[in-house]
């Protein structure tokens, strides 16, 4: 793990990794715990893998230990993937504002071939055929995310007409987005 950036270990599995895979939780005045998506709220925190928040929301013990007091889980996955759900709208916005997305059949099948393209994200709504035609151009070690958007939603979050797909290209401006689509991916 050397050369990625902090370590956190897991709270409910006791695991090591990249503070980038896991998710800060906090405690909040009410006794709430939270999910930190920025990890800049204020107190301790206490870092946990997308895939273990339904192990604390069922058995909490390790994370009030762990945040040093006690605290009350309702649903810390809804509230994780409600929270990047708004984080990969904001992402969609600045990859598009930042030229960092490719839309359109001919120009995504044509920057998959290139290999400009990182991650393939569709519509909810796509047609088979997009799909078919699409998956059939994605080279070995581009991921493709079914994001549960319509078209039309995909369009307009980026300030374009509906879109069934759209490729992320690798540059600065879509580091949010690509973050957020990690997340989703980890939260299933």
């Amino acid at each position: 793990m050397d050369g990625e950036g902090p370590v956190r270990q897991c709270v409910a599995c006791r695991e090591r990794a990249p503070a980038d895979a896991l998710l800060r939780l906090v405690a909040a005045p009410d006794g709430r715990a939270v999910v930190d998506l920025r990890a800049r709220l204020p107190g301790r925190g206490a870092w946990a893998h997308p895939r273990c928040l339904q192990r604390l929301t069922d058995k909490p013990a390790p994370l009030s230990r762990a945040l040093r007091s006690s605290v009350h889980v309702e649903d810390l996955y809804g509230e994780a993937r409600a929270g990047v759900l708004h984080a990969l709208r904001d992402g969609l916005s600045l990859a598009a504002a930042g030229g960092g997305l490719v839309g359109g059949h001919d120009a995504l099948v044509d920057a998959l071939r290139n290999e400009r393209v990182r991650v393939v994200m569709t519509a909810s709504d796509a047609a088979e055929r997009t799909l078919r035609s699409i998956a059939g151009a994605i080279p070995t070690g581009v991921e493709s995310v079914a994001l549960p958007m319509t078209r039309d939603a995909l369009g307009t979050q980026v300030g374009q007409g509906a879109r069934a797909a759209l490729g992320v290209l690798p540059v600065p401006a879509s580091a949010h987005l690509l973050r957020q689509l990690r997340r989703l991916r980890a939260l299933g």
